[in-house]
């Protein structure tokens, strides 16, 4: 059993190392939008990489950020769209064209 306890542990301690530099940066992007930045939970992130009319490769980041409020309660979960590269950050509470821009980056999510 003891055994089982420390396999599970170093497999989340090992995926836990596994997100890319854009993501990070698009985690602490999202969480300086947030009113508490250090109370940001996040799920469902999703990293889309597309070649540009310049063929360029444009890097975003799309996902489901939890943060408090003024009074020190969970929100609940909004839909974010980052482009860590250019700082961009969009949160879903916060754009009225909010749906078009998921559809058009966060397709493939």
């Amino acid at each position: 059993m003891k055994a089982l306890a420390g396999m599970v542990v170093l497999t989340a301690t090992l995926l836990a190392g596994c997100e890319s530099g854009d993501i990070k940066k698009a985690k602490a992007d999202v969480s300086n939008e947030l009113r508490d930045p250090s109370s940001a939970e996040f799920r469902n992130i999703n990293e889309i990489k597309k070649t540009s009319v310049l063929e360029l490769e444009v890097v975003t980041v799309c996902g489901e950020v939890n943060g408090k409020n003024a009074y020190g309660g969970y929100v609940g979960f909004q839909r974010f769209v980052s482009q860590p590269k250019s700082d961009r950050v969009y949160l879903e509470n916060s754009w009225n064209t909010f749906d078009s821009l998921w559809s058009r980056h966060c397709s493939d999510a």
